[in-house]
């Protein structure tokens, strides 16, 4: 049974009550760097990686059907990656993904995603004013609103950031990481 009904307005509504579930477990040195506290907001990834171990003493969950291990989250939460997807074919069918970026409150400064391959699809949801998504192509600094309808970009070719915002600010980034290969079932 889907989560999702096809209008906007609701279906962010839903997809923010299952972004409030999530613990956001960023690296204190990034929030100290970005200026989050740990109370107000973070970043959590969520979908499959190469990567075996965490730290010399955690080792990661692997997944003999992926053939790739998974994220801490994507183990603890599996259905979380079921609703993400069931959220994809309503709003972007087309967009193959194996990894999404949770944020809660996560003002990032300007970057490129070092990791990512392709296109991402990137949606918010909250109760927030400002917090546009920037995207600097061709020297042009262009404003998105992913809480109107999700936006398609680069973001491994191109510096993206958030704009200062007021509010609780859920975003979703949905992306190919530099492990992905496409389904072939």
């Amino acid at each position: 049974m889907g989560h999702f009904s096809g209008d906007w307005k609701e279906d962010l509504l839903v997809l923010e009550s299952f972004l409030e579930t999530i613990e956001y477990k960023t690296s204190t040195d990034r929030l100290q760097a970005y200026g989050i506290k740990r109370s107000e907001g973070g970043s959590v990834t969520l979908g499959f990686t190469n990567r075996g171990k965490m730290s010399e003493t955690k080792c990661r969950e692997f997944c003999p059907i992926k053939k790739k291990y998974k994220t801490k989250l994507m183990a603890e939460r599996p259905e979380l990656l079921e609703m993400l997807e069931q959220f994809r074919d309503m709003w972007f069918p087309c967009y193959q993904f194996d990894s999404a970026q949770l944020n809660r409150n996560y003002k990032i400064p300007p970057h490129r995603d070092k990791g990512n391959i392709g296109d991402s699809v990137v949606v918010c949801c909250g109760e927030f004013t400002g917090g546009e998504l920037v995207v600097n192509v061709d020297d042009d600094n262009i404003s998105f609103r992913p809480d109107k309808q999700p936006v398609v970009f680069n973001g491994s070719q191109h510096t993206h950031w958030v704009r200062e915002f007021e509010g609780l600010r859920y975003s979703v980034v949905f992306f190919k990481s530099r492990f992905w290969k496409p389904d072939t079932d």
